[in-house]
C-alpha cells in the first residue's frame, strides 16, 4: 500500500471488500436460488424423479448470477468480481453435494459447476466492461450539453 499523508492509501483495503461482497453475493445466490431444495420431484411428463432444482430455479439463479457479476463489475476489478461471486457460489454448492451425495458424482458435478460458473462470469464480466467503455466513450465525445 503506497503511503499518502503518513496514512496508508486504502486500494488494498477496497480490494478485500470488493472480494468479500462478491464472495458473500455468490453465496448469497446459491442460497436464495438453490440452497434450500434438496427433494427430488416426480415429472409425470417424463415418467421419472427429476431435481432437485426446478429448470425456473436454474434459470433464475443464472440471471441473478450474471446480473451480480455486471453490478460488480462496474465497481470492481475482474479478477475480483470474477474469483470472489464463482468461490462464493461453489464452495456453498459443493459443501452440500458432497454431503448428500450417495453416487459419488458431486466431485463431477463440482468440476463442471466451477468450470461453467468461471466461464459464465467471464463473458458477463468482458460484456459489461465492454458495454461500460464504449458508453464512456461515447459519452466523452460529445462532451458536456
Amino acid at each position: 500500500m503506497v503511503e499518502q499523508g503518513g496514512r496508508r492509501d486504502p486500494a488494498g483495503r477496497r480490494w478485500w471488500l470488493g472480494l468479500v461482497l462478491a464472495f458473500l453475493l455468490g453465496a448469497a445466490t446459491w442460497a436464495a436460488w438453490l440452497g434450500w431444495d434438496t427433494e427430488y420431484y416426480w415429472d409425470a411428463e417424463i415418467g421419472a424423479y427429476q431435481g432437485p432444482y426446478r429448470p425456473a430455479q436454474v434459470v433464475g439463479c443464472a440471471l441473478t448470477f450474471a446480473a451480480v457479476v455486471a453490478l460488480l463489475t462496474l465497481r470492481w476489478p475482474s479478477r475480483i468480481v470474477v474469483a470472489g461471486t464463482v468461490l462464493g457460489f461453489w464452495l456453498p454448492w459443493t459443501v452440500q453435494a458432497v454431503r448428500e451425495d450417495e453416487s459419488g458424482l458431486a466431485v463431477v458435478g463440482s468440476l463442471m459447476l466451477l468450470v461453467g460458473l468461471a466461464v459464465g462470469a467471464v463473458v458477463v464480466n468482458a460484456v459489461t466492461r465492454a458495454v461500460r467503455d464504449r458508453v464512456s466513450r461515447r459519452d466523452r465525445r460529445s462532451g458536456p450539453s
